[in-house]
């Protein structure tokens, strides 16, 4: 009977000392008993296999795809936005990497959510744009996210706006924002296809964003904390960008590593396990380092790098790319490759800095593999009326005389 006695006790006091199933915890609750690290818990995200895609970054081809469209919650790789939008704040100067802004209730109350990823900012706390980047890209700060929302536009939904606006523009077609941070909520989705490709947007725009994601930890507030995303830890090579967990989405991955001039990115969402997550993206990588390389093709060798101009203070324009011309090839095929200039415009001053002139292409047997603009390296000004009658008059005659070449074609062969 004593013994019942004691059982019916401590069955009591355990009823009252925890709560109830489903209850919410108690503010600062999650400070003293975080929930299990994601690798504990049990399969979470979508039925069947996880998605992916294997992107280079240079050329924007994509080398491999496992049902890349399919739609699934994002979690935390809604950040990618945040950070796209962010920095092209920065970069038209409504907002300097200094900017001091001050931690809202709001963002505070965000970061306390059950099972918030945060910065483990503080209400009223003064912290910088460039703070915010470590936190929101290493800490996953939902928090850092809330802040840099509320920072940029007038309100955080005013800021989803943004998100999905620049989405549409960007052709994300399977992608629907409603949070800046990527909590569950019904109605936002993504696909690793859109993931793949705003990667790559931000990687273009922005070559430096990876300097928020790929350090392995970060400290504010005398909290260190480590990269969530495990791959920067586990091989050199990476150096970003988002990974991100729900038991809705599964354990998803945006991660982008390069060797040499060739940079990949790999995209796994829905993956039930972080091990198999894992798995998946570095194989993608393995892949795509062991499979491809970039071939620089020096074209100013083989068509012309300067044209002839007429009417003008200069008899010759030079020409240049944007940027330097490569082309994705398999590591065994050094099969030979078509490069083609065509003008664009009659050879006739005058002519603007960065004005396209011609057009460069790259073909191999069965497809075109590059096209880049020829742009003028220098103005030309109109030369003095009466040279310029002479010039052009050379020019009506020439062009009667014989044919006036506007192509030129040559071959060029990759080396091992």
């Amino acid at each position: 009977m004593g013994a019942m006695v004691r059982c019916l006790c401590v069955g009591v006091c355990l009823a009252l000392l925890l709560p109830p199933a489903g209850a919410a915890p108690r503010v600062g609750a999650a400070l003293l008993a975080a929930a299990p690290p994601a690798v504990e818990r049990g399969p979470a995200g979508p039925p069947g296999p996880p998605s992916t895609l294997l992107m280079e970054v240079f050329t924007g081809q994509v080398l491999a795809e496992s049902d890349a469209h399919r739609q699934i919650p994002p979690a935390s790789l809604d950040k990618l936005m945040t950070l796209y939008l962010t920095l092209q704040s920065v970069k038209t100067h409504r907002l300097d990497l200094s900017t001091t802004v001050t931690v809202s209730v709001d963002a505070w109350r965000i970061g306390r959510t059950h099972r918030s990823s945060r910065m483990f900012l503080n209400v009223g706390d003064r912290v910088t744009i460039e703070q915010l980047l470590y936190g929101l890209m290493v800490a996953s700060g939902n928090d850092a996210a809330e802040t840099l929302a509320e920072a940029i536009a007038a309100s955080p939904e005013q800021f989803v706006d943004q998100m999905n606006a620049t989405a549409a523009r960007l052709g994300l077609k399977d992608t629907h924002f409603v949070t800046p941070h990527g909590l569950p909520t019904p109605g936002e989705h993504t696909s690793a296809w859109d993931m793949g490709h705003l990667a790559r947007e931000i990687l273009a725009a922005f070559p430096d964003a990876v300097a928020y994601t790929s350090p392995r930890y970060v400290t504010y507030g005398g909290i260190r904390q480590a990269n969530w995303n495990n791959l920067v830890f586990r091989d050199p090579r990476v150096d970003g960008l988002k990974t991100g967990f729900t038991d809705e989405a599964g354990f998803n991955i945006v991660a982008t590593a390069s060797r040499g001039p060739l940079r990949l990115i790999a995209v796994v969402m829905g993956a039930h396990t972080l091990q198999l997550r894992t798995a998946s993206a570095e194989a993608q990588l393995n892949m795509g380092f062991a499979r491809y390389e970039l071939v620089a093709v020096p074209w100013q060798r083989l068509v012309p790098s300067s044209i002839r101009v007429y009417g003008g203070r200069a008899a010759r324009l030079r020409l240049e790319t944007p940027r330097a011309v490569e082309v994705l090839v398999t590591r065994d095929d050094r099969s030979p490759l078509t490069v083609s200039e065509e003008l664009r415009v009659r050879p006739i001053a005058p002519f603007q800095r960065g004005q396209q002139v011609a057009t460069l292409t790259i073909r191999n047997a069965t497809a075109v593999l590059a096209t880049s603009p020829l742009l003028a390296t220098a103005p030309v000004d109109r030369s003095g009326i009466l040279t310029r009658l002479w010039s052009l008059l050379r020019y009506r005659i020439g062009g009667l005389l014989r044919h006036r070449q506007t192509t030129w074609t040559a071959t060029f062969v990759p080396q091992q």
